[in-house]
């Protein structure tokens, strides 16, 4: 009779050793997306703040119009017209409701708010744009 070769693993070692690495991942993707999100989310806040900047520093110097339109999935930043910017809220930023902001050719901004709701990172986050000199305050409310 001969003797049967015991090296290597069985199929149900392999099995075993392939399930519970599969479950592992899976449990560390979900936290691994939200802090993608959540950097998404403040890579946007910046952009947002260098675009608003840019804009309300270019249009009383060229003594132009401005308007930043609030819209479901993104924000457009418009000089008279002609030059936009586009930029998309990231996946779970969600806008409360349309806005339009006004910047007029001597840089001046009514006073309004815009409010957005975030499933990232539970926050509400309310921008009030200053009377005046296109200054505008985020408060950050949790959900």
């Amino acid at each position: 009779m001969k003797k049967q070769n015991k090296e290597g693993f069985t199929l149900v070692e392999v099995m075993a050793v392939l399930s519970i690495s599969v479950f592992m991942l899976l449990i560390s993707i979900h936290p691994i997306q939200n802090k993608y999100n959540e950097i998404a989310e403040g890579i946007f806040w910046k952009k947002f703040d260098e675009s608003w900047m840019r804009l309300v520093t270019i249009v009383p110097k060229n003594g132009q119009k401005g308007n930043v339109y609030f819209y479901n999935d993104k924000a457009i930043f418009v000089i008279s017209n002609q030059e936009k910017k586009y930029l998309y809220y990231p996946q779970g930023l969600h806008l409360y409701k349309y806005q339009n902001i006004q910047i007029s050719a001597s840089g001046r901004v009514k006073a309004d708010t815009v409010v957005f709701n975030s499933e990232v990172t539970k926050l509400k986050y309310i921008i009030t744009f200053q009377l005046a000199w296109g200054d505008y305050r985020i408060k950050k409310e949790k959900n």
